[in-house]
């Protein structure tokens, strides 16, 4: 045992050096539970404006939450919890219509649960209004009932860049796919910046591989955690909506890209999304669960009624990506390091340092020279 504590003494050291901002006294939302009392009123941050010459006024360099309400926020605070996970939730899908808010609620207190490091929340979502651009972005950040958040202009740039998307701060500020989720994002991931791609349903077939493979690419260099901002089946009675979302569930996540990328409002309102999402998280190493589903009654648990359905129901899901890796905290898997290790490889063949790949490292160290 002797010969081993130089051993330990250098991973000690290893750690002081990889770990080092880490090493700093926990906050509070990285080792408690977001609370769930607080109530909040209908207001926002004042709007920031600068003056041109000629004394003309720019619109606000945040965007608005317009679909916010601070009583269905309160609800939808109450109602949603965090789901169970083993590993760090590296993406996830929930809806974007707040009828089934506390979905999105549950979504980002797991996240913040998982990914208390979080430095930018990426909001994938459908356009659903027309527009000359497949793809919308915007640089700007967003006043919310939380204070403002900022834009990750460097994605927005890389959306821009190597997407071909176009700046459009009117589309993305009026489209609640992915406006409804930013009060979320503020209120669970107080530090996160923000940065938003609506993709319209005329882009190209390759284009779900692209995204994936520019979204992969990006977590290398960052804490990035990817929402997919999705509604399902459209239109349909209960019943029938039902069958096509065990299909969309099939599909999902045995990895069934093909028939997701042929499916229509009777599946998902945003199959490229959608496509995305799961071969992203291939890309990543993660595995796919359900985290929950319903639809438009059965969320507000109410009778079902053709009268008041005319139109169908719309139905939710939350799906999770979840990293293969035990995520640190979680004392029950401490003991499966050593063999996490392993899972992080690729990332440092990159020199690829994320947090919790520091962990792994150190964990490796000590399991190594200490058994």
């Amino acid at each position: 045992m002797k010969t081993r504590k130089p051993f330990i003494g250098a991973a000690l050291a290893v750690l002081a050096m990889l770990c080092g901002c880490n090493s700093a006294p926990k906050t509070a939302q990285e080792t408690t539970a977001v609370p769930q009392t607080e109530t909040y009123e209908q207001t926002t941050s004042p709007a920031v404006t600068s003056t041109l010459p000629g004394g003309y006024m720019p619109r606000s360099e945040l965007l608005n939450c317009n679909f916010f309400d601070a009583a269905d926020f309160n609800a939808f605070d109450s109602a949603g919890t965090a789901y169970p996970t083993e590993g760090a939730v590296l993406c996830g899908v929930a809806p974007h219509h707040l009828a089934a808010g506390h979905f999105l609620a549950g979504l980002y207190k797991t996240a913040a649960q998982t990914r208390p490091d979080t430095e930018t929340v990426a909001i994938l979502a459908p356009m659903h209004y027309d527009s000359p651009n497949k793809l919308c972005t915007t640089d700007k950040g967003w006043n919310t009932a939380f204070g403002a958040v900022g834009c990750d202009t460097d994605i927005a740039e890389t959306f821009a860049d190597e997407l071909g998307a176009a700046y459009d701060d009117d589309m993305v500020e009026y489209d609640h796919s992915a406006s409804s989720h930013i009060p979320f994002v503020k209120r669970y991931l107080p530090d996160a910046k923000v940065a938003v791609l609506l993709v319209s349903p005329r882009e190209s077939r390759d284009f779900p591989e692209r995204l994936a493979e520019t979204l992969h690419r990006l977590s290398e260099n960052k804490s990035i955690f990817f929402a997919f901002s999705i509604d399902f089946s459209h239109y349909l009675t209960p019943d029938k909506a039902e069958l096509h979302d065990e299909e969309t569930l099939r599909a999902v996540t045995e990895g069934d890209t093909a028939a997701i990328e042929h499916f229509t409002n009777d599946n998902v309102d945003t199959p490229y999304c959608l496509s995305a999402f799961v071969r992203l998280s291939e890309l990543l190493g993660a595995t796919i669960t359900s985290a929950d589903h319903g639809n438009t009654f059965t969320v507000g648990n109410m009778p079902y009624s053709p009268t008041l359905f005319e139109e169908g129901v719309t139905s939710y899901f939350v799906f999770l990506a979840e990293s293969q890796c035990p995520r640190p905290g979680n004392e029950s898997v401490v003991l499966q390091r050593y063999s996490a290790f392993s899972c992080r490889q690729k990332k440092f063949s990159k020199k690829v340092m994320t947090n919790e790949a520091k962990y792994d490292i150190i964990y490796w160290i000590v399991f190594k020279y200490t058994r």
